[in-house]
């Protein structure tokens, strides 16, 4: 006999209690209450595609978590109710819930009927004590996909992963938690996508099959389980959902997304001024120089080293002159010392997370024994955010947050330590996940309210779910290793799945030293990342373009080059992730969901910048000719302008010096000519690089004075790119679609691919293009045109 059948639904039994039998069942706008023996299930459509379920203990208050959440007013959603014998059945015009009426067991499809998310029908929901937990049905093709930054595959599958943001330098493929905590995952099931959203910041587990081929669970050790399913047939219509509810990237400053350089740490001050001239000297484009902890006095936050950094404000004033923007590191903990003014101002202050005796919590951290401010208090959020606007008056332009899960020595936090949020204390079982999120908050509000017509920049090691609202995000202290490249790469691809859409790596690896072998392909992936910054330790050689030698010295140099050359297009990228949440850095099943070989471990280490262009880096040594896999279609490699037909793998050559690059068709790319800092000067011909076909997907190009927040008042321009090409016809059209932003006169320089032979025929706007307005090259195959943009459209039209 099994357990399920010598056992009635709702018992006790391994230490948890079930839900039992429907009871009572109360109707409400946006859905239903379900009274069970010993509980109740709370079912709140949000969207028509997605509900909420709450769990209603009878032995506890629900507090639900609303960090996480935006608060937006949602639409009505029109929920139909139909009550059966066994089964009740609650629908929106996408999706439908049943509720089994025997152990109030729940049952999710999609609007066509499929099943999605399915309770287990002998556990489903229960709880031990503090602990609740569900269990769901898991289909023997199911996979599942972001949970943030976690380490492994692409594929979470058979692993039980924790969310509990740890301090964790040196990780490996194994190690699990790491320094963010977000309790998000995308599941696939028979080709249909859907989501779940668990909104608890306690200590949770996400069982994704680990040890059994029975079910999948997810459980939180304290609080309420309240959890979010949305049920999108496409992936990235499951990520637009959830960024709808938890927030999308702010649009960041533009010089953000230039290289950035860093290491513990570049001091004293001479050292980094003779940096940034070597950038200038070499001609290497770079925009940000990081200061980690040694440009403090003893590590006191906020505080300048008197010897090594004696006349600040002089110095970044220098940097500024020469184009860099510097970056500080603020790390949360506040040296114990009578005599520095941050301490006796916080204790004066109340700002300090404290015993629930009352007693200031004393930890030790870099600068000793230390406070740690308690980010949950608006007034402490004010207090922190004032010192973080006297840096940027000093000339700081940007703060990285690290330390902030956070990390003491003993990497154990106290669990009993309070923070008082906004609906009364808690203890840090439920603040600890949240910690790094509330630092961000404040450093982000802070610097746009000081400044209020300018976009702050802020970088942050540990994080929440909505985090990405606030701050950039990066992988933590990784290693210098080829391991490491691979896994960085699937690190931000489960970050990007994960709604932190800017996210990268520590470029060469934090810990060790890379080989220039490995730091080239690195510095090349890195060009390709949302967040592009190299950085390593203090006990490490130095890890500048130039520390390789001169062969390496060119390949980074080029990689780097080429991320400022491509601006345009990285930027258009970071727009789409502000507007509908999708990552800049996405797998290859984001476009090709039903392509089965987009999931194969063996191509997880590619990745599609935007929909058009897909990068296959070499990720391991030696290796001069890789094996790529091209998803249907046609696609173009930029590098040698040869064509394949997708839907196979392919051979490329890759030496050093080559990254392969594919453009697919009716692909649309925007570039620049490469500066040495992002708005060094107007660039007086944006470049346009065609492979048209069939396929007329193109490009909106979207642009504004990447500075301001005019944008949110419709000061921006965007530019609607197609290209076709059939029966020997070749139309381009560029139509300014809205213009609220100015962009200076400039050239277009159009260069259309795979072009055999010279047209008989090239027209502008139905005026015929002199022979010196436009170039073939039958070696590349491109024919160039190069043509003044004026007016709101225009239409190259070309035949052979």
């Amino acid at each position: 006999m099994s357990v399920a059948a010598a056992l009635p639904l709702g018992a006790t039994a391994s230490g948890y209690s079930f839900l039992g039998d429907l009871r009572t069942f109360e109707r409400d706008d946006a859905g239903a209450t379900a009274s069970c023996d010993g509980a109740a299930l709370r079912l709140h459509f949000v969207e028509d595609d997605v509900v909420r379920v709450t769990l209603l203990r009878e032995d506890r208050r629900p507090r639900l978590l609303t960090h996480a959440l935006v608060g937006r007013e949602p639409d009505p959603v029109e929920v139909t109710v139909e009550r059966g014998e066994d089964i009740t059945v609650l629908a929106t015009a996408a999706m439908r819930v049943e509720l089994a009426h025997r152990g109030c067991r729940m049952t999710v499809f999609d609007g066509a009927g499929h099943v999605l998310v399915q309770d287990d029908s002998g556990m489903g929901t229960g709880w031990d004590g503090n602990e609740v937990r569900t269990w769901k049905r898991i289909a023997g093709d199911e996979r599942f996909f972001g949970l943030g930054e976690k380490s492994g595959d692409v594929d979470k599958r058979a692993r039980e992963w924790v969310m509990w943001n740890s301090d964790t330098p040196g990780y490996g493929d194994a190690s699990d938690p790491l320094y963010q905590s977000i309790p998000f995952f995308v599941g696939l099931r028979e080709g249909r996508s859907y989501g779940v959203f668990l909104n608890n910041s306690h200590r949770s587990r996400f069982n994704l099959g680990a040890g059994n081929h029975r079910y999948y669970s997810f459980s939180a050790e304290g609080g309420t389980l309240d959890y979010f399913v949305f049920a999108a047939p496409r992936i990235a219509e499951v990520v637009a959902d959830y960024t709808a509810l938890t927030g999308r990237i702010p649009m960041p400053p533009r010089w953000a997304l230039g290289f950035q350089q860093s290491r513990w740490s570049y001091y004293p001050d001479s050292e980094v001024m003779s940096l940034a001239r070597r950038f200038r000297e070499r001609g290497i484009p770079a925009d940000v120089i990081y200061l980690d902890i040694h440009y403090m006095d003893g590590y006191r936050v906020f505080s300048w080293d008197p010897q090594r950094f004696p006349r600040p404000t002089a110095m970044l004033d220098e940097l500024g002159d020469m184009g860099f923007k510097p970056i500080v590191i603020v790390d949360p903990g506040v040296k114990e010392d009578p005599d520095y003014p941050i301490a006796r101002e916080g204790l004066a202050g109340d700002h300090f997370v404290r015993y629930p005796d009352g007693e200031t919590y004393v930890g030790s951290v870099w600068p000793g024994r230390s406070y740690f401010p308690d980010f949950a208090r608006a007034a402490t959020r004010a207090w922190w955010g004032g010192h973080l606007a006297r840096l940027r008056e000093q000339g700081v332009r940007g703060i990285w947050n690290d330390m902030n899960e956070p990390a003491v020595w003993g990497k154990a936090f106290p669990n009993e330590v309070l923070m008082r949020d906004a609906d009364g204390a808690a203890d840090f079982k439920r603040m600890h996940n949240l910690y790094g999120h509330l630092m961000a908050q404040a450093t982000y509000e802070s610097l746009r309210a000081a400044r209020p017509d300018e976009r702050p920049f802020v970088l942050t090691r540990a994080g929440f779910a909505g985090t990405q609202r606030w701050s950039a995000v990066w992988t933590g202290d990784n290693v210098a290793s080829w391991e490491h490249l691979q896994l960085g790469i699937r690190m931000m691809i489960g970050l990007g799945l994960s709604g932190a859409a800017f996210n990268g790596t520590d470029v060469g690896g934090f810990e060790g030293t890379p080989s220039g072998e490995l730091f080239a392909r690195w510095m090349q992936v890195g060009a390709f990342s949302p967040f592009f910054r190299a950085h390593t330790a203090h006990d490490t050689p130095g890890q500048e373009p130039w520390s390789f030698g001169e062969r390496i010295e060119a390949v980074a140099a080029d990689a780097i080059r080429q991320r400022y050359r491509l601006m345009p297009y990285l930027y258009t990228l970071f727009h789409q992730a502000h507007d509908s949440g999708a990552p800049v850095l996405r797998p290859l099943f984001w476009h090709h969901q039903d392509d089965a070989q987009a999931y194969a471990r063996e191509w997880q280490h590619q990745f599609l910048v935007g929909r058009q262009l897909l990068v296959a880096p070499v990720t391991a040594p030696g290796v001069a000719l890789q094996k790529v896999y091209l998803p249907a279609g046609r696609w173009i490699e930029l590098g040698t302008g040869e064509v394949f037909e997708g839907g196979r793998a392919v051979a490329v050559e890759t030496p050093l010096e080559r990254l392969p690059v594919f453009l697919a068709e009716g692909g649309i790319l925007p570039s620049q000519e490469a500066m040495q800092y992002v708005g060094e000067r107007d660039s007086g011909t944006l470049t346009l690089d065609v492979f048209a076909g069939a396929n007329d997907d193109g490009f909106d190009l979207y642009e504004d004075d990447g500075r301001s927040h005019d944008h949110e008042r419709g000061g921006y321009r965007l530019t609607r790119l197609r290209a076709q090409r059939d029966d020997g016809v070749l139309r381009l059209d560029r139509e300014v679609v809205h213009d609220g932003h100015r962009v200076p006169a400039r050239m277009l320089e159009l260069r259309l691919h795979d072009i055999a032979e010279p047209p008989v025929e090239l027209s502008l706007d139905g005026t015929r293009l002199q022979d010196k307005a436009w170039h073939h090259d039958p070696a590349t195959r491109v024919l160039s045109v190069r043509v003044r943009e004026h007016g709101a459209r225009q239409s190259l039209l070309a035949r052979w």
